[in-house]
């Protein structure tokens, strides 16, 4: 796998973005490929072709560009130009099969000028209501198809939400499987390329300590909190229509509890790794009525119907809470928290693991539980409590914290956005950081029923909160 050991990625390649103006670009895309352009690991031969309905030319693309560049204080000022250069731009809706013709055109003559069949990215940095004429144009068009056998890969990357239900994912996956393979298929969630989350596995599977505690014998449950003190201002519209569980349960609270409940991979690899989160997604008990009534919470901002962009009669949740549950007989009868909401008192990500207290004579705090607390925000960073005798005659003993702040120890300059190392892997082929189809159609079927429930039976009620 020469592709996946080299750090510099060399070979010739075109990075189709559809939504170039769009805000996933303006916030994310743009910065991290400038990083990636200025550690010098993106090849030398490569072009970014914005495909957008904007009345907008190469030159007009550049100089729009560059404002946000400039607005959010990109560094090396002068170094603007030279990335800005490989930025070209063909207008047209995504509807219209002869823009995918210009751009199919576009995009042989740029081959026969390299004298080489470039590796084809394309980007949907779009609405998802728009994947599939994308998607179909693509594959009608021929787009996707490599101008060589012997060289030129195509991939495709999407953004979360996969779908709205169980249904319209396995559509969206059909969609995808009839043009591409799942090897060229990369379904970005975010928080798996945070720095804080691609070290769980390092941090549960590389220090044997931790590894005979992990089970139901000593765990008394696991919690995952996503909790946020800003609203939805700007995207209520967007919000509206899904709410909290669809926005952040359905996707990131299943993929960091499922990090902390997967079972060790056989080897580091990302078929592996990926296979294993999938089996811990599709290992939680699905929960029917009497189980939704008694574990699940729904909560809505008293004053969420008051935004612009949210119906009056909303019954949509800004909050929830729902108890989970294994099969997997490792953690049977273990409860998984999971809970989310926004106007929150305080900003906090973080999964906590509570240990059992056990039965021994040294231990007089009989209410004191051993817990793990992995935080991702405000700190990141990973805490330990624990008991330690006080000084002194008498044997007291009092909780203590062990931490290890994760941007404290390594040098700043370390650091990569997390956009900036999912780039990276989707050039180098590394597909670990990806959402599977498997953990899609598990995190579907398990989120399903729920929303189902709130929403057909109203059970439980939602409830309002200050």
């Amino acid at each position: 796998m020469q592709e996946l050991s080299s750090h510099k990625f060399t070979i010739p390649t075109i990075l189709i973005v559809f939504g170039i103006t769009g805000d996933l670009v303006r916030k994310k895309i743009l910065k991290s490929l400038y990083h990636l352009y200025l550690k010098n690991l993106i090849s030398k031969k490569f072009k970014i072709y914005g495909f957008s309905r904007r009345d907008l030319n190469d030159v007009t693309l550049r100089a729009y560009l560059k404002e946000i560049m400039m607005e959010n204080s990109f560094p090396n000022e002068e170094k603007y130009n030279g990335f800005l250069n490989s930025f070209y731009y063909i207008k047209g809706d995504f509807t219209q099969k002869e823009a995918y013709k210009s751009l199919s055109n576009e995009l042989g003559m740029i081959d026969s000028t390299w004298n080489v069949c470039a590796n084809k990215l394309f980007y949907l940095a779009v609405p998802p209501q728009d994947y599939e004429d994308i998607i179909t144009n693509l594959h009608t068009s021929s787009l996707t198809l490599p101008c060589s056998k012997e060289e030129g890969w195509t991939r495709v990357i999407l953004e979360k939400p996969f779908g709205t239900n169980l249904k319209t994912a396995k559509k969206l996956d059909n969609l995808l499987g009839n043009t591409f393979k799942e090897e060229q298929i990369y379904r970005v969630d975010h928080y798996l390329a945070k720095e804080t989350v691609r070290n769980i596995l390092s941090f549960r599977f590389s220090n044997i300590f931790f590894t005979p505690l992990w089970d139901k014998k000593y765990i008394e449950k696991i919690e995952v909190k996503l909790l946020q003190k800003d609203g939805v201002y700007g995207r209520a519209d967007f919000y509206d229509n899904i709410g909290a569980l669809t926005d952040v349960g359905q996707n990131h609270l299943l993929q960091l509890l499922a990090l902390f409940i997967m079972r060790e991979p056989r080897e580091f690899a990302p078929n592996e790794i990926k296979e294993e989160r999938a089996k811990a997604i599709a290992s939680l008990k699905k929960l029917n009525i009497k189980d939704i009534y008694k574990n699940t919470k729904r909560g809505q901002f008293y004053s969420y119907k008051n935004i612009d962009g949210v119906k009056k009669n909303s019954e949509t949740e800004t909050y929830f809470k729902i108890k989970a549950f294994s099969n997997d007989k490792k953690f049977q009868g273990v409860p998984f928290e999971l809970e989310a909401g926004k106007w929150m008192q305080e900003t906090v990500v973080e999964v906590a693991v509570t240990f059992k207290p056990q039965k021994n004579t040294l231990n007089f705090k009989k209410n004191f539980k051993n817990k793990l607390i992995y935080q991702l925000l405000p700190q990141e960073k990973i805490s330990i409590c624990f008991l330690s005798k006080t000084p002194g005659f008498e044997y007291n003993l009092k909780e203590h914290e062990l931490g290890f702040n994760y941007r404290h120890a390594y040098d700043k300059e370390l650091f990569v956005d997390d956009y900036e190392a999912l780039l990276y892997d989707i050039l180098r082929g590394d597909q670990t950081l990806f959402v599977s189809t498997k953990e899609i159609f598990s995190q579907w079927a398990f989120i399903e029923p729920i929303l189902r429930s709130w929403k057909v039976l109203n059970k439980p009620k939602l409830e309002i909160y200050k």
